[in-house]
């Protein structure tokens, strides 16, 4: 996973879902965001709430939801909207066709990216 999608632009992908009071940054985020900006590295990859690992594959958001729909389904909203979101901008494209082919549906590719997302606060 490159960061051709910044941290910021994932940010306002997630809080369009319905269900999604906002970005709502816990302690790890926070921590890792003031790292990163002490270590003067690359902005875009690390915002409070939203975690992109480069090297990784990996994606940490951190959310609040309003509760208006089961948190099963908004986790999963988000999940697939950060993967479309990524596979659209042609960084995963082979892995997701390889998946498709095939048909392992229980086995996970390991270029595929890893969306965490992490429910903060239910109001």
């Amino acid at each position: 996973m490159t960061t051709s999608l910044s941290a910021a632009e994932l940010a306002n992908l997630v809080t369009a879902v319905p269900g999604v009071r906002g970005i709502e940054p816990g302690i790890g985020s926070t921590l890792r965001a003031i790292g990163s900006h002490l270590r003067q590295q690359d902005p875009r990859e690390v915002r409070f709430g939203v975690v992109v690992e480069a090297g990784s594959h990996s994606a940490v958001i951190e959310i609040g939801i309003d509760g208006s729909r089961p948190v099963k389904e908004i986790v999963r909203d988000v999940q697939e909207t950060i993967i479309r979101a990524l596979s659209e901008a042609g960084e995963h494209d082979n892995a997701s066709e390889a998946h498709e082919e095939y048909g392992t549906s229980g086995v996970r590719d390991r270029n595929a990216p890893q969306v965490t997302v992490r429910v903060q606060s239910l109001l």
